[in-house]
């Protein structure tokens, strides 16, 4: 009799656990002159933040950026010249 209730209780677990499984994929955000530093760095990745993809296990699909507070390159930095 304890093995057939522990077994329900552990399907009954395995259930409630599996409805409200998600999958998360993740990604980083990044602009066209981080992805030319990271291809030159490639030990040393710079990226604006991170994507997440949610999919639950109904299908519902959402997606959210959150991103640092780090500044877009507008421009690259110029050398001066010093005497």
């Amino acid at each position: 009799m304890k093995k057939i209730v522990l077994m329900l209780l552990f399907f009954t677990t395995v259930t409630a656990v599996s409805i409200q499984a998600q999958e998360t994929k993740t990604k980083p955000v990044t602009t066209p002159t981080d992805k030319v530093h990271n291809v030159v760095h490639p030990h040393h990745k710079v990226s604006h933040g991170t994507k997440y993809k949610h999919k639950t296990a109904t299908g519902k699909k959402t997606t959210k950026e959150v991103k640092t507070n780090k500044s877009d390159a507008v421009e690259p930095k110029k050398k001066t010249k010093t005497k």
